[in-house]
């Protein structure tokens, strides 16, 4: 079954959106597929501000270049978890 994959400008649930992703050539909806490690945008409230934050927690048996491929529910190394992604794209 799996959750839908999260790709370049997805949010988690703090609001920060995927905004760097190695050129992996991998793409869903023509966006390109994020993998553990991507940056994320700047998110937050004072004193909560998360500014060197980056998608963790990937697929364990899905990857790209040996690292796991970002889901939704995955939570980010800002303990933010990541919501939304395709709509027709999953991951397992």
């Amino acid at each position: 079954m799996g959750e839908p994959v999260q790709r370049y400008g997805d949010a988690n649930s703090g609001g920060g959106t995927i905004s760097v992703v190695t050129n992996n050539g991998v793409y869903a909806n023509s966006k390109l597929v994020s993998i553990d490690g991507s940056g994320i945008t700047t998110h937050g409230t004072n004193p909560n501000v998360h500014a060197s934050a980056t998608t963790a927690n990937g697929s364990s048996t899905v990857k790209v270049g040996g690292l796991g491929v970002n889901r939704e529910n995955d939570v980010d190394s800002c303990t933010h978890v990541r919501i939304g992604g395709s709509s027709n794209v999953k991951v397992g």
